[in-house]
């Protein structure tokens, strides 16, 4: 049986997602200001929370024991899953669509988690070199991924045409999910299961969203991808036609 040889693309997404996945375990958040109680190096699973005191000032603590950050962290602890799951499946079967997807959450996030760095001061300081590499990686990562799915984009018409429709529901999703939202914490607010069951249902609708909605400049990134190699191979198969009429009067 012949040995299956791994594409650089496939390869490239793995050692980025390796990385990543490392990434979330390093420190994102360096806590060293003097008027903080709490103080040391923080990682995406154990990130403190900043509360806000009457007089306005704000202060990281780490979160209470049975809080809805507990649920919060089910949903990092299964994001970090499919990251080092997927490092194994571009390895043996290339999937360049779990690479956009388990990649995505955390890469997004790592940019916004910019703000918070800022409202502890110094950024040399207070970033850690987790931050810095999930911000790399993890863009390289979604950029390979992406990029891959552009050049095949007639073999996932379908896929693409799925994604663009996800997307435009999401942009009507709000419309249902808020007041749905706001209505199932009225009706569930004095049953701890039932309540614990629609933050989960809320919070897997956000995810769905929220991929659904930054999935969109990837899309058409694959589409302008798409047209540039077919443009390619037009030219190139021109080239080949000219050589090869040069080449029967010759």
């Amino acid at each position: 049986m012949k040995k299956q040889r791994i594409s650089f693309p496939a390869l490239l997404q793995a050692i980025c997602s390796a990385i990543l996945f490392a990434s979330c375990l390093l420190p994102w958040l360096n806590i060293t200001l003097p008027q903080e109680s709490l103080r040391g190096q923080f990682n995406l699973i154990n990130m403190p929370v900043q509360m806000v005191s009457d007089t306005g000032v704000t202060t990281n603590i780490l979160p209470p024991a049975g809080s809805f950050f507990d649920d919060t962290q089910i949903v990092l602890y299964v994001i970090l899953f499919f990251i080092f799951i997927n490092i194994f499946i571009q390895l043996l079967k290339k999937i360049p669509l779990l690479t956009c997807y388990s990649c995505l959450l955390p890469t997004c996030f790592s940019y916004l988690f910019w703000t918070r760095v800022a409202d502890c001061g110094n950024y040399l300081e207070c970033a850690g070199i987790g931050l810095y590499l999930t911000n790399i990686f993890g863009t390289i990562a979604i950029a390979a991924a992406w990029t891959d799915l552009g050049r095949n984009y007639k073999a996932h018409r379908k896929l693409f045409r799925f994604c663009w429709r996800w997307s435009i529901a999401c942009l009507v999703l709000p419309i249902v999910l808020i007041p749905l939202s706001g209505f199932l914490r009225i009706q569930t607010s004095d049953i701890h299961i039932i309540h614990q069951i629609v933050f989960m249902f809320t919070t897997i609708c956000f995810i769905i969203w929220v991929i659904g909605i930054v999935q969109i400049p990837f899309l058409v990134y694959a589409k302008i991808v798409n047209q540039i190699s077919e443009q390619k191979d037009r030219h190139a198969r021109r080239f080949l036609s000219k050589r090869h009429q040069i080449a029967r009067f010759t």
